[in-house]
């Protein structure tokens, strides 16, 4: 079984509070954006590949973490493989392997010989979204690879996660890994676990995604982030036509970003030099993206902007 992972970009970040575990607070608009599950137009444009493979099948264009080297804490029925992009994280820290295990251990303590049945499976990330984006491609792989594993311990007459327990075992991962499971536009808060779907707001637009030669990793990116509360709902701003976000929907990271790396005062500068209806840092960075009415006027954005990494997606 083969799935296409998708990743998403954030419409608006406002960091309105912090609890007292040290995890922040938000408000957001996640949008999945590239290739949905179900509809690999053309794979290899913007998505990673996950596949789950049976004992005894072949998986190829790969290099294998032996089952016997899987370090302590994890099933050890299941070989892990890599491909594509360098995933260079310990295994155990690997948010797919993580996504995937959490579903073997909520399944095995339903039925005691699940660990057993599905023992000689592989599962193979073959890698291609961009890492340091801030687009939830780590966590969306995680996603995909526990519905993977969800439809086959179903197939297989298996206790299995329906999606309120898939949702609550992708928060133990990461405040990016719920809106995944719907893969769907959704209003966030809290964490980014509290999801409401609204509509699809992006829908016959193109996004130009661009990401300069930089890493921002998460705590740098908080370090800097004064939590308030916005002057105006996200929610609502949100249904307002593209070309007014502009000057009403912000992402609270480059307040505290902006001034560090110039490089993306450049690039946003520059996508909305090449027309752009509304551009915005995504997440924590360092992708932004730039939305365009049409092909043609993103395309230009492409030839215009200067940028080690971009790419262009109908949404």
């Amino acid at each position: 079984m083969i799935k296409f992972v998708n990743a998403k970009i954030n419409i608006g970040l406002n960091i309105v509070g912090k609890r007292e575990d040290g995890y922040h607070l938000l408000q957001t608009v996640f949008y999945p954006v590239g290739l949905y599950a179900g509809s690999p137009a053309n794979p290899e444009q913007f998505c990673d590949i996950v596949e789950l493979t049976a004992p005894g099948e072949l998986v190829g264009n790969a290099s294998e973490v032996a089952e016997h080297h899987l370090p302590e804490g994890l099933s050890g029925c299941i070989s892990y493989y890599f491909s594509g992009n360098a995933v260079d994280c310990p295994l155990e820290k690997n948010l797919l392997v993580k996504g995937a295990e959490s579903v073997l251990k909520w399944a095995a303590e339903k039925d005691s010989s699940v660990m057993e049945k599905m023992h000689g499976y592989h599962m193979r990330l073959d890698k291609h979204l961009p890492d340091g984006a801030g687009m939830g491609g780590g966590s969306a792989d995680a996603v995909f690879a526990m519905r993977l594993l969800t439809d086959e311990l179903a197939k297989r007459g298996l206790p299995s996660p329906d999606d309120d327990e898939m949702r609550r075992l992708a928060v133990g991962l990461g405040a990016d890994c719920p809106v995944f499971v719907a893969n769907r536009p959704a209003y966030a808060e809290g964490i980014g676990e509290r999801l409401e779907i609204i509509p699809e707001v992006l829908k016959g637009k193109r996004l130009v995604v661009v990401k300069p030669d930089l890493h921002i990793s998460t705590r740098e990116a908080f370090s800097g982030v004064i939590p308030k509360r916005p002057v105006a709902d996200l929610k609502d701003l949100i249904l307002l036509p593209v070309e007014e976000w502009r000057d009403s929907i912000h992402n609270d990271f480059e307040d505290s970003l902006f001034p560090l790396y110039p490089e993306l005062v450049r690039l946003k500068r520059a996508l909305y030099q090449a027309g752009a209806l509304y551009a915005s840092l995504t997440g924590s960075g360092a992708a932004l993206y730039g939305v365009f009415h049409s092909r043609e006027c993103a395309e230009k954005c492409m030839l215009a902007v200067d940028a080690p990494y971009k790419t262009l997606l109908l949404l």
